[in-house]
């Protein structure tokens, strides 16, 4: 049997996988990925590209390629509530882009915005990007049918489809993208005893060029519909053409639709008689699973292998993006020698504790789209039926404002207690912030927590109130993150989060300056502690870049004179002066030594 060689082998080759071989590439890390299928989406199970997904495709160089897909640039992004496409629209939350408006650009907190991408056109962007690099090796069509950890090495059967033949691949790590249903995970035994189905649903996929004739109101990307039984399906516009993707939300345990029924549920949907052809059907069940543990031995599990969530949110592909950056850096760490013990153990202590809490969000969206419940009387025809179809536009609109204002989860994230981040006090009370000069006396410049007052941050906090004020709170709430914590994005720096965005005077973002190595950010100069910290890092071969920029805006989100920025861009300490025997310590703290 024909045996190859490589650092990781990456098991299933969708958005994560992708990802994960073309962060690895990007560091020089020699990667293999296997997929079993030729890699063309039928049906894409994504359609939106979060802002932090969007920073990683910013150092990988593909958001250019993203922004010029085949989806139209001056679609509508609205979220719509509605009877059906012709008949009454209930309530509606107008979007300029998907992040929410033009002033995102350079008032936001990121230096880009969410965009849509659906994952037939994001998947071939990914591969593209992959192979420019020599260290990575795509291999669609074939299939792993078992591993095992042998000595340093895991060694894996792959069968090669289109050959006919069996390979053995000796890899240093295994990394399983292989989703929801992981044979990995499972071979492991790390499954969620509680990995609860909390729907059955189906996806249709139609094509209706003549949508357009019986759409009398303003046009939305995604579409919810609201009927007597309370919210039933929802829509996307998949190519903002003539291609439609149906969600409907809960068909019961059988999981399966007649054609008649999928039939009925687009002309329910439509509201009016159009032609319209059924592409594809997929029924799914949705579901919310941890796995128990993220590593065992020299094999990792990333993205739906080691979690999976309600797509209420868009959370799935862009957590398991965020996974195998995370993973990525690591991997790199101990290949290069530089990494300790504790790096790849780290993995699971970060990365796990994210995803419960994001698993924890989506089902609680998942409520919130059903939380209209049963309205007999929501489509009379009468001065009743009007005043309950007010009613629940009112209410669902201001409760689904939590699922689209939401940085807190998709940015906000943070590596609380991480056993490679080392916590330090700041010396700014962030409650006090200085006077800005040049604005106009009387009007507050900043919030109270210290973060500046911005068109962005405006936004948030009045659809936060609207939130709050009338929104419907599903049951239970106990485990559920505060709607301020999810809605309000924290703008200074924390350590275990990711950097704070600021723009430079150059045009360049702050996140621009973090590239592969760790980075040692000098806002105000500390030469000794500088050196010190430089020297350690030498001293054990990790890799450290110093930053000086004393620009005066980044005092105001970075509350130390030095912060010291990991390889993903989340930040591992902040603070003033070490002395060399502290700088040690720090350096092997990080590293995981």
């Amino acid at each position: 049997m024909k045996e190859l060689e490589t650092d990781v082998l990456i098991v299933g080759g969708g958005p994560v996988g992708l990802a994960l071989s073309l962060e690895l590439g990007w560091r020089g890390v020699r990667c293999v990925l296997v997929e079993q299928t030729d890699g063309v989406i039928e049906q894409p199970k994504m359609d939106g590209v979060n802002i932090r997904t969007m920073e990683f495709c910013r150092r990988w160089g593909i958001v250019d390629a993203m922004k010029h897909c085949d989806f139209p640039k001056d679609y509508p992004q609205d979220m719509v509530y509605l009877t059906s496409v012709a008949g009454y629209e209930l309530g509606r939350e107008a979007f300029a882009t998907p992040s929410g408006g033009a002033e995102e650009l350079q008032s936001g907190h990121s230096p880009e915005s969410r965009i849509r991408c659906p994952q037939t056109m994001f998947d071939p962007i990914l591969q593209a990007k992959a192979r420019t690099f020599g260290t990575v090796s795509l291999k669609y069509e074939h299939r792993m049918l078992g591993f095992e950890e042998v000595g340093s090495a895991v060694v894996a059967r792959v069968q090669d489809l289109r050959a006919r033949q069996d390979v053995a691949i000796r890899a240093r790590y295994l990394v399983a993208c292989d989703g929801g249903g992981s044979g990995v995970r499972k071979a492991l035994g790390a499954e969620d005893d509680a990995g609860n189905v909390l729907t059955y649903s189906t996806n249709v996929m139609f094509r209706c060029p003549d949508i357009y004739k019986i759409y009398n109101k303003p046009l939305a990307y995604r579409h919810f519909f609201i009927g007597e039984e309370g919210t039933w399906a929802s829509m996307v516009a998949i190519s903002g053409r003539d291609v439609w993707r149906l969600s409907i939300t809960d068909i019961g345990q059988s999981g399966k639709l007649t054609s008649e029924q999928v039939r009925a549920a687009i002309r329910r949907a439509l509201g009016a008689e159009v032609p319209f052809e059924v592409i594809s059907v997929m029924p799914w069940a949705r579901r919310e699973m941890v796995a128990r543990r993220f590593r065992q031995g020299r094999v990792f599990l990333a993205g739906d292998a080691a979690h999976v969530m309600s797509p209420t949110g868009g959370f799935g592909m862009n957590t398991g993006i965020a996974d195998a950056v995370d993973l990525a850096w690591k991997l790199e760490g101990a290949l290069r020698g530089w990494g300790g013990e504790g790096l790849l153990q780290s993995y699971e202590s970060e990365r796990r504790q994210i995803a419960l809490r994001t698993v924890r969000e989506a089902t609680g969206n998942l409520m919130r789209t059903l939380s209209p419940g049963s309205q007999p009387r929501l489509l009379d025809a009468t001065r009743e039926g009007a005043i309950v179809r007010y009613e629940v536009g009112r209410r669902f609109a201001a409760t689904m404002l939590r699922e689209w204002y939401k940085l807190g989860v998709d940015l906000g994230y943070r590596y609380a207690g991480s056993p490679i981040c080392a916590q330090a006090e700041s010396k700014t009370d962030r409650s006090k912030p200085e006077p800005r000069p040049g604005i106009a006396a009387g009007l507050a410049t900043h919030f109270a927590d210290g973060s500046p007052v911005t068109p962005t941050a405006l936004r948030e906090r009045q659809r936060l109130g609207v939130h709050l004020a009338q929104g419907v709170v599903p049951e239970p709430q106990d485990t559920e993150l505060a709607a301020s914590e999810v809605m309000v994005f924290p703008y200074y720096a924390q350590v275990g989060a990711r950097a704070p965005h600021v723009w430079l005077s150059d045009g360049r973002s702050t996140l621009d300056l973090f590239g592969r190595a760790f980075t040692l950010f000098v806002i105000e100069s500390r030469p000794r502690t500088v050196e010190a910290l430089a020297a350690a890092a030498r001293a054990v071969g990790l890799p450290l870049d110093v930053v000086e920029c004393h620009e005066p805006q980044l005092r105001g989100p970075y509350l130390t004179s030095l912060v010291l920025v990991r390889p993903d861009q989340h930040i591992a300490w902040m603070g003033e002066e070490l002395g060399a025997g502290d700088a040690e310590s720090l350096i092997d703290k990080v590293r995981g030594a």
